[in-house]
């Protein structure tokens, strides 16, 4: 069996993201199982045409064969093309590969209302090329192409019917869960509180929020996985709260190849994650899976309040602040973190999204 993922990342050359995350696990599952598996992506810096990685073979396009390229599908000659996330390529495979079969996963599908606000919170600079990135995420090809696809899935039961209503389907997609990377412990827990941030530095994710609680709790240790894209927007939070001595700044780390990603989860107590928009964010099951509980603004299916707390958005940094002290003076976040971990293991573990693709794979080939 041969499956081309076509995705517009893979966690590597510098780029760490929720669908590369996701992409590169689920890959590099199905290449152990015996899958020849290809990725399609666009091409990062420092990054071959051609490239092996974990089993996989890495395919990086130009951004004119990203928007127009159709042969190099038809080279890859795969049974199944699979779209993690769409964009216009799924709509050249199709083009290319008429007759093969072709599913698409969508991990965060964005009405009207999602993609403002992915605007409103941009940087100025990522709101020049935003046009160019609607046209490749959410274009009309796009969307046709997702409603010609053989199989339409979502990554979380809750996102069906979002995805059902953005891409106006017949049926509500099926569900694919994401590959979520859950260890068997035991998590060596800091002493002292201890809350952690993962992701980009950017507007929407809302880091600046996090830096106010370390600002505002003395008592309590942050640790701040990442970086922003935007230099500006960097060099402003650092002049401003990267002094702060209770403020662990590890900066951007490679989950796949950084031994320093699963011990600062492993330390932590709660990941708190102010972001004013998410889908169903990988870095709050990583960071449930390592017994960690959740506090954040947003609340997938109820998924934070069930491992964590929610916080309200309209009351601010003092919703956030009032949480984050009730869970740890009554020291239910410990509670939450397990429960939180074996939830994902029982339906986000990497050899359960293995084997719900493989089935899928193999009953769309008529192989069952």
């Amino acid at each position: 069996m041969k499956v081309c993922f076509i995705c517009n990342q893979i966690a590597a050359w510098g780029k760490i993201g929720g669908f590369g995350t996701n992409t590169r696990r689920l890959a590099r599952g199905l290449a152990q199982e015996g899958v020849d598996v290809h990725v399609v992506v666009p091409r990062r810096s420092g990054q071959n045409r051609v490239e092996q990685l974990d089993g996989m073979t890495v395919h990086g396009q130009s951004n004119w064969e990203v928007f127009f390229g159709k042969q190099l599908y038809r080279e890859i000659d795969a049974d199944i093309y699979h779209g993690e996330e769409p964009t216009i390529g799924i709509y050249n495979a199709q083009r290319a590969m008429p007759d093969r079969v072709h599913l698409v996963t969508s991990m965060d599908p964005r009405g009207v209302k999602e993609w403002w606000m992915h605007f409103w919170y941009a940087t100025w600079r990522r709101q020049l090329v935003f046009p160019f990135q609607f046209c490749y995420e959410n274009g009309p090809l796009v969307r046709m192409a997702v409603r010609r696809a053989d199989g339409v899935y979502a990554e979380a039961e809750y996102l069906r019917a979002m995805a059902q209503r953005v891409f106006r389907l017949k049926e509500l997609p099926g569900l694919l869960p994401k590959p979520v990377n859950v260890p068997d412990g035991p998590f060596d827990k800091a002493e002292k509180p201890t809350c952690v941030f993962v992701g980009r530095f950017d507007p929407i994710k809302q880091p600046n929020q996090f830096f106010e609680l370390a600002a505002r709790m003395p008592d309590v240790q942050f640790i701040a996985i990442g970086r922003a894209h935007d230099p500006q927007y960097q060099a402003m939070l650092e002049r401003k709260y990267f002094h702060l001595p209770n403020l662990e700044l590890p900066g951007f780390i490679d989950s796949f190849r950084d031994e320093r990603f699963p011990e600062l989860l492993s330390r932590a107590w709660i990941l708190v994650l102010p972001s004013a928009k998410e889908a169903f964010p990988t870095a709050i099951q990583e960071a449930s899976s390592h017994e960690c509980a959740i506090l954040a603004y947003v609340n997938p299916f109820d998924y934070v309040a069930r491992f964590g707390a929610t916080a309200d958005p309209r009351v601010g940094i003092e919703s956030l602040e009032a949480n984050l002290r009730g869970m740890i003076d009554s020291n239910n976040w410990r509670e939450k973190g397990q429960a939180g971990r074996q939830w994902n293991l029982e339906n986000h573990s990497i050899p359960v999204s293995v084997r719900k693709h493989l089935k899928v794979y193999r009953e769309k080939l008529g192989d069952p």
